[in-house]
């Protein structure tokens, strides 16, 4: 079964180093977020975070109060206002005398109740989804449709149909559902039976990103792991003098010591565990990309030009997307702005903005991508978009631009969502559309298509590199 690499990382993503203007207990109390359907109760002791829904207010999380580092850098802007900054986006909160009316739900036969968390599910995406619209989706006639069969379902098993149903039709790789260990490894079991069953032989995505390596670069340096299992950054310079970087995650550039015997989801779940427990986290990732850059960026300061195939990058982190950008720019500019959906609404939009580096590249720079581009590495590609130096080759990316918004259903599951609008410096928005390119190949936009065509086409040249030779030959 497919899952894509954000939808776990952003479980984590409330984890940078806290700091307050005011050393006294000020922000001690319960705060509600602008948007994001969340709540934030600080104590002396101890520190909750809620989901909240019309009907629902559930604990997602509870930490001692030694440990608050772990949500995040706040500030009290005010007395009845936090400011809560991580990673690239800004969140702000406003004090509220109590938690919400609805009942909270700890009792454990009523938090395994299928209809309830059923509820829960229809109203957490009816607050706080973006894209019903574009993904051409009339969500209440969802709960009219699923209600009653709801109410005949005997078993948790049945329920994560529903909910694989519903979500498969909003087909938005950035929302769903993930059951406990037991129901989620018992479907990927079946899953891999029925492909094995196909009776199609079937070369992976780790095994086509290095037959392309090593088509084009004689003795390539390769760097990590990706979360398929091929190297997280492999690169070299081609025969006729481009410098080839093939990023195959935005994530891993932290060093956490795991052991290399860790694949898969394996070694995903024990690397994010180990980031949960790292305050600074995010500004570990940004310094492993930056010391990657900085050394490629010296053997690549004698090329004609630089290739970044990012084909076959399914995710992670925004920051070490706009870090990576900012190696090929050479002014600071406006490169996109998002904001949340509320229930009546959405918060006002977050302009971002990046700045080149001292070792930023001036020569021509190719971006490759194809329909499994998705998530950060689409961040990378719209904030290079007013960059006239840098040109797409490819296709249409996934189109899954938003941020992940992570909840708790009421047994225990998460449940990820799109909940952020992100658009590119002139407003325009490619969720469920997909990033264009400037010059279009016609990848497939099945993954097992896309990879088997891509594979038998090699022997006569990969069309995407040939293409940015070829321009390169041509300017």
């Amino acid at each position: 079964m497919k899952i894509l690499l954000c939808l776990f990382i952003t479980m984590f993503q409330l984890h940078l180093a806290f700091s307050q203007r005011d050393t006294t207990n000020s922000i001690n109390g319960i705060w509600e977020m602008n948007g994001y359907g969340r709540i934030i109760e600080i104590s002396d002791l101890e520190v909750s975070t809620y989901d909240i829904t019309k009907i629902s207010c559930l604990v997602n999380s509870k930490l001692s109060r030694a440990d608050i580092n772990q949500l995040g850098q706040f500030n009290l802007t005010h007395k009845d206002s936090l400011h809560l900054k991580l990673g690239i986006t800004h969140y702000y909160l406003h004090r509220i005398k109590k938690l919400p009316p609805v009942q909270i739900i700890t009792d454990s036969i009523q938090s395994k109740n299928l209809k309830l968390n059923f509820d829960v599910f229809w109203h957490t995406l009816n607050e706080n989804y973006s894209f019903f619209k574009e993904r051409k989706m009339n969500w209440k006639h969802i709960y009219t449709d699923y209600s009653n069969r709801v109410d005949t379902l005997t078993n948790e098993q049945d329920l994560y149909d529903v909910f694989l149903e519903i979500t498969g039709k909003l087909n938005d790789e950035h929302t769903t559902v993930i059951p406990n260990d037991a129901i989620r490894k018992a479907h990927e079991e079946l899953m891999d039976i029925q492909e094995e069953n196909d009776g199609i032989p079937h070369i992976s995505i780790s095994e086509l990103s290095e037959t392309i390596v090593h088509k084009y670069v004689e003795n390539p340096i390769k760097y990590g792991k990706s979360l398929s299992g091929n190297g997280l950054l492999n690169y070299g310079v081609t025969a006729n003098n481009v410098g080839y970087i093939q990023a195959n995650n935005m994530i891993f550039f932290a060093d956490y010591k795991l052991p290399d015997t860790l694949t898969d989801y394996d070694f995903l779940f024990a690397y994010l565990d180990a980031s949960n427990k790292n305050p600074s986290y995010q500004e570990d990732e940004v310094k492993g990309i930056k010391y990657q850059m900085d050394s490629i960026m010296d053997r690549f300061k004698n090329t004609d030009a630089i290739i970044l195939d990012l084909r076959f990058n399914t995710g992670g982190y925004d920051v070490v997307s706009l870090e990576i950008l900012n190696y090929f720019i050479d002014t600071k500019k406006k490169v996109f702005s998002k904001k949340a959906k509320t229930i009546d609404g959405f918060t006002s939009a977050q302009s971002h903005y990046i700045i080149p580096t001292k070792k930023a590249y001036k020569k021509p720079v190719f971006f490759l991508t194809s329909p499994q581009t998705s998530s950060a590495p689409e961040s990378l590609v719209i904030a290079a978009m007013p960059y006239e130096n840098i040109k797409v080759i490819g296709s249409r990316t996934m189109g899954i631009t938003s941020d992940v918004l992570e909840k708790k259903l009421p047994n225990g599951w998460d449940l990820f969502l799109s909940n952020e609008i992100l658009v590119n410096y002139k407003g325009d928005c490619f969720e469920g559309v997909g990033v264009p390119p400037d010059i279009e190949i016609d990848y497939a936009r099945d993954e097992d298509q896309f990879i088997q065509e891509l594979s038998s086409q090699l022997k006569n040249g990969d069309k995407a590199i040939e293409k940015a030779f070829a321009l390169l030959k041509n300017e």
